[in-house]
């Protein structure tokens, strides 16, 4: 299917409105419903890093410092396993996320 002279691709979209919706609910102190949304990444798109990251994003915002850090290394490794796909800077973001968490 094209939408708006592009390749359109209804998962990729559905997974892209289910990620940006938790940082959206987290914002609004919805956390509930952002772990709904979480478990529902992780569930639908379990080869996707996005539940990994809005999961550790809901436990920053809870203030559960070790399960934000534990998720946030998951990223790291996850990354690390598919390093052509992202940034050669994105392990360091999510060190530096990591270590500011610590301190």
């Amino acid at each position: 299917m094209k939408h708006q002279g592009v390749d359109f691709d209804p998962e990729l979209e559905r997974l892209e409105e289910l990620s940006n919706g938790v940082l959206d609910l987290i914002e609004a102190g919805r956390f509930a419903e952002a772990e709904r949304a979480c478990e529902t990444l992780r569930r639908d798109f379990p080869d996707q890093m996005d539940w990994m990251e809005r999961t550790a994003a809901l436990h920053e915002a809870r203030g559960e410092t070790d399960a934000a850090v534990e998720h946030y290394e998951k990223c790291i490794r996850f990354i690390q396993r598919n390093a052509g796909d992202f940034d050669p800077d994105a392990v360091e973001w999510y060190r530096e996320k990591i270590e500011g968490m610590r301190s």
